[in-house]
């Protein structure tokens, strides 16, 4: 398949899937007793994408919050304040977030380039740049001395992370039709597992890319390209050595990391990542339904249908509770343990498409436009006053 046609596929789907034929977004009643929610702070974080759906996720190194702008503009901000603690432009055109660790982020680009950048006082130095020729709309992984990154004509590509040579690479055909993102590979001390757009989880062997197991998560079913959509977009998950995986228009199963044999599945569509305790996973389906599931037999502890069409984010958990937000602008907080709405609020104007950020009491979710905010139940937190809450972000739509 060549580049051209595959962007072309990406770009149906976009206007099929942003012109709204579905059901209206669930209307928001009031809630019960709700719990108290404050906004702390609110920073801008560079240029959104407000006219095109990218999942540009944040990055978290311990406590280090990193964001990344369309024009590939790297900011630290401070999880305290909001405060920018540092700027780096990369000069590459992104459509996902960065990768890295505590010595080095790692920036893939729209045009397929692939930068590494160690950290250098209070800035960045570019160690090297390789383009690998496929957009990327997925972060890159570094995982030791190698770079791991999957591009949209559904290549799976290591490079070294000391010059970034190419050490091996892996492709899974792409459908005519696919959905615009790709999950991130997991990487173990010996497995590279990836997820691809036709259903299939793979485990290759870190060292040489060969074949270890693989997978169907979701088989092509239907007469039309759109009902045969399958693909394994939203970021599937490793837990105790087993994997979690789910597929939009698929399956949601259970398979051993090792042996890749497979414990459970159960029919579920969704495109958003799987979070996860020790009980459960908690996901999100294709109707912004609002999942918990138990992690050993697959069935369903209980399901929240009251932001069902809400376009809702991936959940994330805090401490007993899940957050998600959505379209307009809101941010919702669920009881874990049976899914009831206990807080509710509106920090934004835009639409969320991140999994939010949890770092301790504080939630920290990123708007389309590219704004930032952080949220908190903690009322001994305190609000920044010279919080950047402002509407200026109308003028960065993308171009």
């Amino acid at each position: 398949m060549t580049r051209s046609f595959l962007a072309l596929s990406l770009v149906l789907l976009t206007a099929c899937t942003t012109t709204d034929n579905s059901a209206p977004p669930a209307e928001l009643s009031e809630l019960e007793n709700p719990e108290y929610i404050q906004i702390l702070w609110s920073r801008d974080s560079g240029k959104g994408f407000v006219k095109k759906f990218m999942d540009i996720q944040p990055l978290l190194i311990g406590d280090r919050f990193f964001t990344i702008d369309v024009d590939g503009v790297i900011r630290q901000l401070d999880v305290g304040n909001g405060k920018k603690r540092m700027q780096f432009d990369t000069g590459l055109k992104v459509a996902a977030g960065p990768g890295g660790t505590e010595n080095a982020l790692v920036v893939a680009s729209r045009e397929g380039d692939i930068a590494y950048f160690e950290f250098s006082g209070n800035s960045l130095k570019k160690r090297w740049q390789q383009r690998i020729n496929s957009e990327i709309r997925t972060r890159p992984v570094l995982d030791g001395q190698q770079v791991f990154v999957r591009s949209v004509d559904g290549e799976l590509t290591v490079l070294s992370a000391d010059d970034g040579k190419i050490q091996w690479n892996v492709s899974r055909r792409v459908p005519s039709l696919s959905l615009t993102g790709s999950s991130f590979p997991i990487i173990t001390d010996t497995l590279v597992i990836g997820g691809f757009d036709n259903g299939k989880l793979s485990a290759f062997s870190r060292e040489n890319g060969s074949l270890v197991w693989e997978h169907i998560v979701g088989t092509p079913r239907g007469r039309s390209e759109i009902e045969r959509l399958v693909d394994i977009d939203g970021q599937f998950l490793l837990r105790d050595n087993v994997i979690y995986a789910s597929s939009f228009q698929g399956n949601l199963i259970a398979v051993t990391l090792n042996a890749g044999q497979v414990l459970w599945t159960r029919k579920f569509s969704t495109f958003k990542a799987i979070e996860a305790d020790d009980d459960a996973l908690y996901l999100t389906d294709d109707r912004s339904n609002v999942w918990s599931i138990d992690r050993r037999t697959g069935s369903a502890f209980w399901k929240q249908e009251d932001l069902h069409d809400r376009k809702l984010t991936a959940p994330r958990l805090i401490g007993s509770k899940l957050v998600v937000a959505d379209l307009e602008g809101y941010v919702h907080l669920l009881d874990k343990s049976n899914g009831k709405l206990l807080a509710r609020s509106k920090p934004s104007e835009f639409r969320f498409i991140s999994q939010p950020t949890v770092i301790g009491p504080r939630i920290l979710v990123n708007d389309m436009s590219g704004q930032v905010y952080a949220l908190s139940q903690d009322r001994n937190l305190p609000s920044s006053k010279d919080a950047d809450l402002d509407v200026k972000k109308v003028f960065h739509n993308d171009e």
